[in-house]
């Protein structure tokens, strides 16, 4: 597992996406090299998305169930 590389899952656990984090890497000293090798099954990750069943959603809609979320765990 390399720091600074976070996957985001549906709620079925199946990967959906993949957060870089370049001040992580930055951080914990990782390099490219590091990182590309950590992404050496992204082409499986690729070829296995469903964009079927996915649904849009707006950076507003995001934020907001985010606070939502946050609430309930703050409670």
């Amino acid at each position: 597992m390399v720091e600074g590389l976070n996957y985001i899952t549906d709620a079925k656990g199946k990967e959906t996406g993949i957060i870089l984090d370049l001040v992580a890497f930055r951080k914990h000293n990782i390099k490219a090299f590091d990182v590309i090798n950590a992404l050496s099954g992204l082409q499986e990750l690729i070829d296995q998305a469903n964009i079927g069943d996915q649904k849009t959603i707006n950076w507003n809609l995001a934020k907001k169930q985010l606070e939502d979320l946050k609430t309930k765990l703050d409670k």
